[in-house]
């Protein structure tokens, strides 16, 4: 039997996107303008341009490719970024940057061959030492360890600290075309890691302090409310103007003057009046599945508390909360992938005050909750609220706007409530536990920092071999004991377009901004 057995092989893959290097602003990318010349023969037309404009509901996001999870950077680096293997709409994993893979028959080796035509937008070749570079960024992270979990099973990754030089990892290049990957125990799931947004993804320091990718679009022009990239590579739309409006008022008047062929994330309270005739709302189930969740803090007092936690989670009505989320949410009590649904406390007054009375707290007690002003949250902290207020408990409300929400949820003071749209890094209990349970060394895996360290779920979370199966109704049952993480609802992708598009969707991305070209 040959060593490397050939997983997929895709000759013909259309070169997109590339990203991953430590945090920069957006301003920090090059400013590079699309110049194209354009050969006419026989006195045929040029066919005018065509171009996309795609409005933002909320404030530009810092450009980090390798930061915290965001869905909107994320829709932005598959426009100009691309990894190695990349996940299609219907959930399987091809090769993108690699013109092919191959894993060694012991599971344990994968041997990645590059495409030949890779390219930085400024020409430079694209080399099998950008992904190992990138890879080496994403896991010494200070913020989040996302990556380190993704890349866990790598040699070498059990010796790694946040924050200082990294050890000897198994992650070679034998030739500018040839990446290999050696792991120190099998992982099943380790395409589908890779093929995370930001895995693996190059980018290139210019001289200038930006930043340059290897995808089908190149930023063309940059203002702190607008990006408008350019094409370079591939089929779609010349260009795509992005246009951040964190104001429902403000993009209602957009669509009045019939501006955007695509609103996507929408304002919280867009939809509370009817759309102009030429456009139409959709809404499509996400996969992995977002869910809006409550994180009651068990690091910070008064909720570091157990009672504390019962006593909040128990002063809730979650019918008032699935209606205040209106189309935004759905009224499906989601828990751990593969496990029943969740347990929902009920709304109990006289359980509120038995809590309280239990762990010595009084007769209320007071905590903040930060939110995104610009996400589904925003249309349920005030029910909340008046919720929890009713209960004699009092919450102050801490909105926050990008970037400033994704440094508030990853903090490790700050508020002792998070409410945060949260979509797991991959359809697995063991991925949503990675998300809840903090590391015992180093920052939280996902984009907000739920406090609760426990090493119960170690064997699972953090995996060093072979681990016995998870008992995923047992798992989530210590979560519902626990009160760390109370998930609302599930949040579908909504977004608005133009009457006669649709365009492309992708379960994991949403909708696809290249595809809404009138």
């Amino acid at each position: 039997m040959p060593l490397f057995q050939p997983v997929t092989r895709l000759p013909d893959v259309r070169l997109q996107q590339g990203s991953g290097e430590r945090g920069f602003g957006l301003a920090g990318l090059t400013l590079i303008l699309a110049v194209t010349a354009v050969s006419c023969g026989g006195g045929s037309k040029e066919a005018p341009p065509v171009r996309v404009t795609w409005v933002v509901g909320q404030a530009m996001p810092d450009f980090d490719p390798l930061g915290p999870p965001d869905p909107v950077r994320a829709a932005i680096e598959r426009l100009i970024s691309r990894g190695l293997v990349e996940e299609d709409s219907t959930g399987a994993v091809v090769p993108a940057a690699a013109e092919s893979v191959a894993v060694s028959s012991d599971g344990l080796q994968y041997r990645f061959h590059l495409r030949a035509d890779l390219s930085f937008a400024d020409g430079a070749p694209c080399r099998s030492d950008a992904f190992r570079e990138a890879i080496e960024a994403g896991i010494n992270r200070l913020d989040h360890s996302t990556y380190t979990w993704l890349f866990a099973s790598v040699q070498g990754m059990a010796k790694v600290r946040a924050g200082r030089p990294l050890p000897a990892l198994g992650i070679a290049t034998p030739d500018p075309r040839t990446l290999v990957i050696s792991l120190s125990h099998e992982d099943s799931l380790f395409l589908r890691k890779l093929a995370y947004p930001g895995a693996a993804v190059p980018w290139r320091r210019m001289a200038d302090g930006g930043f340059d990718g290897i995808g089908s679009y190149r930023v063309a022009a940059i203002s702190p409310q607008r990006l408008t990239l350019s094409r370079r590579a591939a089929a779609g739309p010349d260009s795509i103007q992005i246009r951040f409006v964190p104001s429902a008022a403000r993009v209602r008047a957009l669509l009045r003057a019939a501006v955007p062929d695509l609103v996507w994330p929408i304002p919280p309270d867009l939809l509370d009046q009817a759309l102009p005739p030429v456009y139409r709302s959709l809404s499509r189930p996400a996969r992995p599945n977002r869910r809006l969740l409550i994180v009651f803090r068990p690091d910070l007092p008064p909720t570091s508390k157990p009672t504390a936690r019962h006593a909040l989670a128990s002063g809730l009505s979650r019918p008032e909360l699935i209606e205040a989320l209106g189309m935004l949410g759905e009224d499906r009590s989601v828990g751990l992938n593969g496990a029943p649904p969740y347990e929902f406390p009920k709304d109990d007054p006289s359980q509120v005050r038995e809590w309280l009375q239990r762990g010595d707290l009084g007769i209320s007690l007071h905590v903040v909750m930060a939110y995104s002003a610009d996400g589904a949250g925003a249309r349920v902290a005030r029910t909340l609220q008046s919720e929890w207020a009713r209960n004699g408990l009092d919450v102050e409300l801490r909105p926050f706007r990008e970037p400033v929400v994704t440094t508030e949820m990853l903090r490790p003071g700050g508020a002792q409530l998070l409410l945060v749209e949260d979509q797991s890094i991959l359809s697995s209990p063991l991925a949503e536990l990675a998300s809840v349970v903090m590391p015992m060394r180093g920052p939280p895996v996902g984009a907000f920092r739920s406090g609760w360290t426990t090493r119960e779920f170690d064997a699972w979370v953090w995996p060093a071999g072979n681990s016995p199966p998870l008992g995923v109704g047992a798992a989530q049952q210590r979560l519902v004991d626990e009160d760390v993480a109370l998930p609302i609802a599930n949040l579908p992708w909504v977004w608005v377009v133009r009457s006669n598009l649709e365009g492309r969707f992708h379960p994991r991305f949403g909708p696809d901004p290249a595809s809404a070209a009138p």
